[in-house]
């Protein structure tokens, strides 16, 4: 039983991770716990796994807010006790997020082996309060290690970085984007449900760009800011299939979510990242510094982007092969490709144990 939602980043990394479970052995059941009113409940039914909804509230916010998500934690534990008393599963894994909490803590006094995967460099609140029970801890960063005790945990990477690594891209799959195939060109992401403030500065960088390269923006599908600058070299969209665009693109502008950094690692794409402001702990920007770090990848905090910025920074990408071509090479000596196997060869030794 894994639990995972409120967003792709813990999403998509437990459905790389429950695929790999049942590549390895299709006899394996996987069934998923999330929110009932957050994402996971249509993209993880949608891919053709058993889903149970709760009606959870999140952690933030003042008193009142803490004591209604306790009690809603606390309810959705009892229900989740119920289920794997009636269920036994071998295993119970937690992608982080709250969600988390009630089905890992249930386990834990059930005897069931459990384990917890941190795809972020700066851990959060509720793995780190998770870790003294799991069984395995799972990280993708080794800047996370500190958060967790040393004898249970190991740096695997992202399970995600393996869905990423075996998609199939067939080069034509640019022209949806009015792109020629092979075409040398720049794709911009600021998360699936976009930027209005990053969108204002891309913006105004399209009216400096200077037509050199084609450059393709995805608004996000809750971004209601209106574009002013056409330009005929400039393509937006609501949407793009990232990991496509990493594979194809020369270079790309994303936001520094672990689960975009590992796809960027996966697929070798030369980017520039934009941290998202709007995050607990700012951990974006410690996500961004593990691939500034080791130059595979520069950064532009969202306090100090301007269109100038971006542009010149686009530019230097686009023009220097030497540049981008190390920046590729870096990036890519950091994905890991094997993330979802390891992840399940260890599960599979502490339930044989």
């Amino acid at each position: 039983m894994i639990a995972t939602g409120g967003t792709g980043g813990h999403i998509y990394p437990a459905l790389a991770f429950a695929d790999e479970l049942v590549r390895r052995d299709p006899s394996c059941h996987v069934s998923f716990i999330g929110s009932s009113n957050r994402m996971e409940a249509q993209l993880i039914p949608a891919q053709g796994y058993d889903f149970t909804g709760f009606e959870m509230t999140g952690m933030n916010g003042g008193i009142s807010a803490k004591i209604r998500s306790a009690v809603s934690l606390k309810k959705a534990e009892g229900k989740i006790t119920k289920m794997l008393k009636e269920s036994r599963p071998d295993a119970c894994v937690g992608f982080g997020n709250y969600i988390s909490v009630p089905l890992i803590m249930a386990a834990h006094r059930l005897h069931i082996p459990t384990m917890i995967s941190e795809q972020n460099s700066f851990a959060g609140k509720a793995n780190v309060m998770l870790g003294r029970y799991a069984d395995a801890i799972e990280i993708a960063y080794a800047n996370s290690a500190k958060d967790f005790p040393k004898e249970k945990t190991r740096l695997l990477g992202n399970p995600d970085a393996t869905r990423a690594w075996n998609r199939k891209v067939e080069p034509d799959f640019v022209r949806q984007y009015g792109l020629e195939p092979g075409q040398p060109y720049v794709v911009i992401m600021m998360g699936s449900l976009g930027s209005e403030s990053v969108s204002k500065v891309l913006d105004e960088a399209c009216a400096l760009l200077d037509g050199d390269y084609p450059v393709v923006i995805a608004k996000g599908k809750a971004n209601d800011y209106t574009f002013e600058n056409k330009r005929d070299f400039v393509h937006l969209v609501d949407y793009v299939d990232g990991i496509a665009c990493l594979r194809t693109a020369s270079a790309a502008v994303c936001r520094a979510g672990a689960t975009t950094l590992a796809e960027i690692a996966v697929c070798g794409c030369a980017s520039i990242l934009i941290p998202s402001p709007f995050v607990p702990n700012n951990h974006q920007v410690y996500n961004a510094m593990e691939l500034v770090s080791k130059d595979a990848a520069w950064m532009i905090e969202e306090k100090d982007l301007t269109a100038e910025k971006l542009v010149s920074g686009m530019n230097r990408l686009m023009r220097d092969d030497a540049c981008r071509s190390k920046m590729k090479a870096n990036a890519s000596a950091m994905g890991t490709k094997d993330a979802a196997g390891q992840m399940v060869s260890w599960l599979e030794d502490i339930v044989n144990g």
